[in-house]
C-alpha cells in the first residue's frame, strides 16, 4: 500500500499566484491541444458494449492514441492484447499497450509479450514496473529498473514509448531529485515521452515541469488528467498513490449531496476548470484516464481544445450513432 501524500496547502501563496498568472499572460494557447486516452479492459458484456460504442464516439474528437491498461489483479494478457487490437480496429486509432513489468516472470515471457503486440501493429508501449511492493530490479521482468527494460524493448522494436512521472513524487522515492534521477535514465533509454500520475492541483505540475526542465529532461511530459467521476473511489485511489485531493473538492461534493446529476456537474466544473488552466499555462497534451466513462471523457476534451479555439461555449457533438 502506498503513502498518502505530503502536500502542504499553505504552500499556495500569493507569490505562486502571481507567477502563474504572469506565466499565463505569455502562453496564451496557440495552435492545436493535443490528447490521448487511457481505458481498462472491460468485465461483462454490458460494460464490453459500453466500451465499444464509448470509444468509437470519443474518436470523432481524433486523439493522438489510445491505451489500454492491464486487468487489475489479472495475468499479463488478461484482455489487454485482445483490447488493444480490437480498439485500434475500430477506431483506426493508435493504440498502445501497457506493459507492467511486475506481471511477467522474466524477460523473455516480456518479449514474447512485445513480439505478439508487434506482429498486431501495435507499436505504441506503455511501460511500467506495476503494482508491485518490491525493491529496484524485483519484478521487473528480470531486469534491474524500469529503464533497462525500456531499453531492451527499443532494441527489440521500434515502439513508441511512454512511461511514468510524478509530480507530487513516487511514495516509494526517497526524494523529488531521486524520481528525476530515475525520469532521467528512462529517457536516456529511449523513453518517447512521460505520462504523470493523475493529480489534482495544477501547481504541483508546473513546479514538477520546472524542476524537470532544469534538471534536463526534455521528453513531452503529458499531465494526467482523471475526472471525477466518482468522488469516493478517486479519494481511494489518490490515498494509493499519493495524490493530494484539495478540501474543496469534498466540500463540493458534500453540497451536492446524492443527486446524481449535481455531482456530475461537480466533476464537470472541477476537471474543466484544471484542464483550462493548463492549456493556458503551456500544456499542449493531455492524457485522460477515462475510466471507461465517456461523458466527463467528452467535456474534458471539450474544455481543453476549446482553449485553443478561442471558444467559450461548449460545442454540441453528439456521443453516439
Amino acid at each position: 500500500m502506498s503513502t498518502p501524500s505530503t502536500h502542504e496547502p499553505s504552500a499556495k501563496v500569493s507569490s505562486l499566484q502571481s507567477h502563474r498568472e504572469a506565466k499565463r499572460k505569455s502562453s496564451a494557447p496557440s495552435g492545436t491541444g493535443q490528447f490521448s486516452l487511457e481505458y481498462f479492459p472491460p468485465k461483462g458484456l454490458s460494460a464490453e458494449r459500453a466500451l465499444v460504442t464509448g470509444a468509437h464516439a470519443l474518436r470523432r474528437f481524433k486523439p493522438a492514441f489510445q491505451t489500454v491498461t492491464f486487468g487489475a489483479g489479472g495475468t499479463a494478457t488478461d484482455g489487454c492484447f485482445e483490447w488493444c487490437d480490437q480498439l485500434q480496429n475500430l477506431t483506426e486509432i493508435p493504440t498502445a499497450s501497457h506493459l507492467a513489468l511486475c506481471h511477467f516472470n522474466n524477460s523473455d515471457e516480456l518479449m514474447v509479450f512485445a513480439d505478439r503486440l508487434w506482429d498486431a501493429d501495435i507499436k505504441h508501449l506503455v511501460v511500467l514496473r506495476g503494482d508491485v511492493e518490491a525493491e529496484d530490479g524485483i519484478g521487473c521482468a528480470g531486469y534491474q529498473s524500469v529503464a533497462e527494460a525500456v531499453a531492451a524493448l527499443k532494441k527489440r522494436h521500434k515502439f513508441i514509448i511512454s512511461v511514468s512521472a510524478y509530480p507530487e513524487i513516487h511514495p516509494k522515492a526517497a526524494s523529488l531529485d531521486a524520481d528525476i534521477s530515475v525520469l532521467l535514465d528512462k529517457q536516456k533509454a529511449g523513453a518517447d515521452r512521460a505520462i504523470t500520475q493523475f493529480f489534482f492541483d495544477n501547481e504541483d505540475f508546473y513546479r514538477f515541469r520546472d524542476r524537470c526542465e532544469k534538471a534536463g529532461v526534455r521528453i513531452p511530459l503529458v499531465p494526467g488528467i482523471i475526472p471525477i467521476n466518482n468522488f469516493e473511489r478517486i479519494r481511494r485511489f489518490s490515498e494509493n498513490c499519493g495524490a493530494y485531493v484539495p478540501e474543496e473538492f469534498e466540500q463540493r461534493f458534500a453540497a451536492a449531496g446524492d443527486d446524481k446529476a449535481a455531482r456530475t456537474d461537480v466533476a464537470r466544473a472541477i476537471v474543466e476548470e484544471q484542464v483550462r488552466d493548463l492549456a493556458r499555462n503551456g500544456v499542449r497534451h493531455i492524457h485522460i484516464y477515462t475510466l471507461n466513462r465517456v461523458d466527463l471523457a467528452a467535456d474534458t476534451i471539450r474544455a481543453f481544445q476549446a482553449e485553443f479555439s478561442g471558444e467559450t461555449d461548449e460545442e454540441d457533438t453528439a456521443l453516439v450513432g
